[in-house]
């Protein structure tokens, strides 16, 4: 890490990649500190190498990533004329952000993304295996905060026979989806009979979030 850092003051890099044989707790606790205390032009990663051989074939190099910012995202296309929708998703969590922005455990606990047009935000709990999302499904009128298990089906598993404990430890019920015919996994909780036109539920709705996020990072990041 030391030299990481000095070649990345030496270099004036913006994203910098640290490689590990296996990521333990400190590494992954280092990059999530490094990329809630900086620049937000800079990025820090964290990637796991491994070497992969089919029957009798050269090893072949993988890396995978275990954590990085929250808010790194590949820029797309001018996605047009924004709907009211969508408008209306860009303003809650424009609105979301600014307030959570001065809650001092939720600033511990995440690194704020920036708020966008899409009907969700995504925040990480330090594994590349999952992460959280929260959710604005307008056609429900719901609100849901998920831990997303991308693809890790014996991770969703134990997580699974640990579901009493963990909903005990939440303060609430959590909807649990292997999705088997997929390989993505989910558990949500979820809020109903969201008007989120009625711009005076956001306040309360913004509590609702903020704490649900909190409470499932803890439950889970424990366990992950």
């Amino acid at each position: 890490m030391g030299k990481l850092i000095t070649y990345a003051a030496g270099k004036s890099a913006e994203v910098i990649i640290w490689v590990v044989k296996h990521a333990r707790d400190e590494h992954k606790a280092a990059i999530e500190w490094l990329n809630n205390h900086t620049d937000d032009k800079i990025g820090f990663f964290l990637c796991e190498v491994k070497l992969y051989k089919i029957g009798n074939s050269d090893p072949a190099v993988k890396f995978d990533v275990v954590e990085k910012p929250n808010d790194w995202i590949k820029v797309g296309k001018d996605p047009g004329p924004v709907t009211s929708t969508q408008q209306l998703r860009y303003e809650f969590w424009t609105a979301f952000l600014d307030c959570v922005g001065k809650d001092h455990a939720f600033l511990k606990a995440f690194k704020l993304r920036k708020p966008g047009y899409d009907h969700w935000l995504t925040f990480s709990v330090g594994s590349a295996a999952c992460h959280l999302n929260i959710l604005q499904v307008q056609k429900n009128s719901e609100l849901d905060v998920e831990l997303y298990v991308s693809d890790d089906k014996d991770l969703y598993r134990s997580l699974h026979s640990a579901k009493r404990e963990i909903e005990s430890e939440c303060g609430f019920e959590l909807d649990w989806r292997e999705m088997s015919e997929k390989k993505a996994s989910r558990i949500i909780a979820r809020k109903e009979g969201v008007d989120f036109e009625d711009r005076k539920q956001w306040p309360e709705l913004f509590k609702w979030l903020s704490v649900t996020l909190l409470k499932m990072r803890e439950a889970f990041g424990k366990r992950i």
